[in-house]
């Protein structure tokens, strides 16, 4: 190959898309090299992964207008007991504290058919990673928190291991990153953010994980139907963040009734209106 051609076939190259958009996310740790994501799982909970079950059931290559978007993005048996669920959560809200939960109950729920017994139900971890801060945990310093359910007085007194629900916040990681670069998953948290910025370059020449997940990356970013659908993605949570802000702009309940109108005759799903507007599944159907 000349030095011409090689230069040609370089340009055509298209730009890598960006693993924080929920539809590259899911195509590069659910559909890509089961080795990244069981990395990246270790490096988040500190476990050791021996067996890894991933859950491929939603076709991303599916543009049916009527795809539930609130599915989670990843979805994993670990070890053969333990359910573990990530999302990538792009933008805010006032009831986004609810709805983790809310989703972390749906996966622990599911484990249990009808008939069968309490022992069937598995531990079940949901790790979140937010695009933005969270304003009630402000005087939290540290990025990483990990949530369960303990006795008020007796603060090391589990309820039970069953629940676990694991936030990161992405700008609380990157400048936690500055003082504690060896830290791989705030390795992983600076590849989320931006995979070709320098420092990411750095990173890469020491962990082959990472540099694993940046070549796959690339690879599907040459997926013209996954193009479309990670910009797809993209517009709807730009329009629906304009609606909120118009709402928040008004700063009336009239507003909200107003944008959820307007979220119905757009025809969006029920459960992205409830997550944008925080009205109930009711309160949505009585205006549909």
């Amino acid at each position: 190959m000349t030095k011409k051609q090689i230069t040609e076939e370089t340009k055509e190259q298209k730009q890598i898309l960006q693993p924080k958009n929920d539809v590259v996310f899911q195509a590069l740790f659910t559909r890509g090299k089961e080795s990244i994501t069981k990395a990246l799982i270790e490096d988040i909970l500190n476990i050791k992964v021996h067996s890894l079950e991933l859950d491929k059931s939603k076709d991303l290559l599916n543009e049916n207008t009527e795809d539930k978007n609130g599915r989670l993005d990843l979805r994993a048996v670990i070890n053969d007991n333990i359910e573990c669920d990530i999302e990538i959560q792009l933008s805010s809200h006032e009831k986004m504290l609810e709805r983790f939960l809310y989703y972390w109950a749906k996966v622990y729920a599911a484990n249990l058919q009808i008939g069968d017994k309490y022992s069937c139900l598995k531990k079940t971890i949901s790790i979140i990673i937010l695009d933005d801060e969270i304003e009630d945990f402000k005087e939290i310093t540290k990025s990483h928190t990990k949530w369960q359910i303990r006795e008020e007085e007796y603060l090391k007194k589990i309820l039970t291991p069953y629940l676990q629900i694991d936030i990161i916040e992405l700008p609380k990681a990157i400048k936690e990153y500055e003082k504690n670069k060896q830290n791989e998953m705030l390795q992983w948290m600076m590849f989320l953010e931006n995979p070709e910025n320098k420092e990411v370059a750095n990173i890469m020449k020491n962990n082959e994980n990472i540099k694993e997940a940046k070549d796959e990356l690339e690879k599907i970013s040459q997926d013209d139907i996954l193009r479309r659908m990670a910009l797809k993605a993209e517009l709807e949570r730009m329009d629906q963040e304009q609606l909120m802000y118009e709402a928040r702009r008004d700063g009336k309940a009239e507003g909200i009734l107003e944008i959820a109108k307007k979220m119905l005759k757009e025809k969006m799903q029920i459960d992205i209106i409830e997550k944008f507007t925080g009205l109930t599944k009711e309160e949505i159907m009585q205006i549909k």
